[in-house]
């Protein structure tokens, strides 16, 4: 018995032998791959500390896993992908063969072998094929003869960049960057947790800010390469994706945009060089933004916080002057203090309050049809007069003036939510005004003093009226998606909430006649020459001196066709020198041309 229990621990104790000897010989090749393979040897011995992690991975981030943007038929605006050539730092066996890979490359690549080793000699880490900054998209050809040359530094793959060389409604979409601050105050528990890094990139204006919660994703999209101490990579081990390689995220943000529409407005402003100003384009039936264009210039990538060409002048408040008398007609009619056809008398100016009209010389006998029409001051300053200055306020709030319109509602969990960012509310009267004042009431009824109103407004405004009076609660977007495609919620269209009732549908009907008449024979007669019959109103508000010039706003509100009205739309050029030629008018009609152009083409794709 006891020799059968000693038997027993000699074999135990030979086993325990072969298995240390088998981890020492391990160690011993992970010592030789990751020291002495590397020839890093210093003079007195082996540096452990410094080469005990000498295997590594050199990876390059090609998708940032940030969510992205589409306009209302899928048509990417942001993360548009593209093939490009991954370089990696890896050493040749020999000078000679590096002379000749160069060669090889420079040639499947059509540039100068210099060019090539300019890009690729002295790389310490993984870079994109790049000429003038530029990302090189590798064409299906080039991309074989690549794969042919079987070279472990080069891999072709996809480049999925957030922005590209130009980002259609930029402002719309906003900005990232760093913001070290909010991610501590906004996102703390991300932080916390290690999911956010003071350094990390996060929604600074715009979509970009409202939605950061869902588009922060769950990790990037990463392509390594293993290599040894002399970047010699490992047999074996190919370039390798690395991914979260989750079905649903990134999400998919579906806005109401028209990437088609919205690209040609915008060549439209540049066109007509609106240096200041905005554009929107909504869907008559439900208010949905279909276009929405901003002046300055912005890119995402070049963000000027000094000068604030980021923000989006849709959103941002203005003096809107004359098509304001818009809400002044309603309420005198809605009111009964005049009635179509009553009749005025315009002698140029009022001078009690110093209120001149823009025809000097006055336009003499004018109905209230033909004053709208030919934007007479003094007939509205008259109706004014009637009026209880809280009136004028009553009913721009009835037409959705003074107020946040945007889409705001319940979304995942959330008590209250909303697309827009940073839009602005308005106003008829600041807070000291006294509204009761005859002068005050004169110069709010034509749209000035403190008079603002956002473009956006102005676009519902007129949807407001195509619909009888109600108004509704503009979308910019419509639905989220998961990366497969699956609906994650969807924002539904809907009238906006807890304003005063609206005016009557007669009354809404006849400013709808008169904006014809703008056209017809009024100050928008310019726009008879437009491929579709459109109806509007046109203002023009003083707003101060700059540089020792005055400055004014031109604006033009309206819709189109006249027959079936499909689109709303409010173009504002801001701040341009008094007595410089109208812009608004034929940007106005240039936009309209561009909407009837787009349903001529759909009519014919059907």
């Amino acid at each position: 018995m006891k020799g059968r229990m000693a038997l027993k621990k000699h074999r135990l104790f030979y086993i325990l032998m072969i298995i240390i000897l088998a981890l020492a010989g391990l160690n011993a090749r992970l010592f030789w791959i990751q020291v002495a393979a590397s020839g890093d040897w210093t003079e007195h011995g082996v540096d452990l500390v410094q080469n005990s992690v000498i295997q590594r991975a050199q990876g390059i981030v090609l998708d940032s896993g940030r969510g992205d943007f589409y306009d209302r038929d899928g048509i990417p605006l942001t993360g548009k992908e593209q093939t490009v050539l991954v370089v990696f730092p890896v050493h040749a066996s020999s000078p000679e063969q590096t002379r000749m890979d160069d060669t090889n490359i420079a040639r499947t690549l059509q540039v100068p072998v210099e060019q090539w080793r300019a890009f690729s000699t002295g790389l310490k880490e993984p870079q994109i094929w790049t000429t003038g900054d530029k990302p090189v998209n590798i064409n299906e050809a080039q991309a074989k003869q690549i794969e042919a040359l079987r070279l472990p530094q080069l891999a072709v793959t996809k480049l999925k960049q957030h922005y590209g060389d130009t980002v259609l409604a930029s402002q719309v979409i906003g900005y990232i960057g760093q913001n070290p601050e909010r991610i501590t105050r906004q996102f703390t528990d991300q932080f916390h947790r290690g999911e956010l890094q003071l350094t990390s990139k996060i929604g600074g204006a715009g979509l970009e800010k409202t939605l950061e919660p869902w588009l922060q994703g769950i990790g990037p999209e990463s392509l390594s390469l293993f290599t040894d101490g002399r970047k010699r990579p490992l047999p074996g081990l190919d370039a390798r994706w690395m991914s979260p390689h989750n079905g649903y995220y990134p999400l998919k943000v579906i806005t109401t945009l028209d990437a088609s529409i919205q690209s040609k407005v915008e060549q439209a402003m540049r066109k007509l060089q609106v240096k200041e100003g905005a554009v929107v384009v909504t869907d008559a039936s439900n208010g949905d933004v279909i276009a929405m264009a901003s002046r300055p210039d912005f890119h995402p990538e070049h963000v000027d916080l000094l000068h604030g060409t980021w923000s989006n002048r849709a959103l941002k408040a203005a003096a809107p002057g004359s098509i304001f008398k818009t809400v002044t007609a309603a309420a005198a009619l809605e009111e009964h203090v005049t009635e179509p056809g009553e009749m005025f008398r315009c002698d140029g100016e009022l001078g009690k309050y110093g209120l001149t009209c823009w025809n000097k010389q006055g336009h003499g006998l004018i109905s209230l049809e033909e004053a709208y029409a030919e934007s007479c001051n003094i007939v509205f300053a008259r109706l004014a007069e009637r009026l209880d200055g809280a009136k004028l306020q009553e009913y721009a709030h009835k037409l959705g003036l003074g107020t946040q319109i945007g889409w705001t509602g319940p979304f995942l969990q959330e008590e209250q939510w909303t697309t827009w960012d940073a839009e602005e509310k308005g106003q008829v009267f600041a807070a000291s005004t006294p509204q009761q004042d005859g002068g005050v009431k004169a110069q709010t009824s034509i749209g000035q003093r403190d008079v603002l109103v956002t473009p956006l407004q102005a676009a519902n405004m007129v949807v407001t009226l195509l619909h009888g009076g109600k108004v509704a609660s503009p979308r910019i977007v419509s639905e989220m998606r998961f990366r497969n495609d699956r609906l994650m919620e969807k924002l539904e269209a809907k009238s906006l909430d807890g304003l005063p009732s609206g005016i009557s549908k007669a009354t809404s009907g006849l400013l709808l006649e008169w904006m014809t008449d703008v056209v017809q024979y009024g100050t928008g007669a310019a726009l008879q020459s437009a491929d579709w019959k459109v109806a509007g109103k046109s203002g023009t508000a003083q707003v101060g001196a700059k540089s020792g010039e005055e400055r004014v706003n031109q604006w033009f509100i309206g819709y189109g066709p006249v027959a079936e009205p499909r689109y709303a739309v409010a173009v504002l050029v801001q701040n341009v020198p008094d007595g410089t030629k109208n812009t608004s008018i034929p940007l106005f009609r240039e936009v309209m041309d561009v909407l009837a152009q787009a349903e001529q083409s759909g009519r014919k794709a059907q």
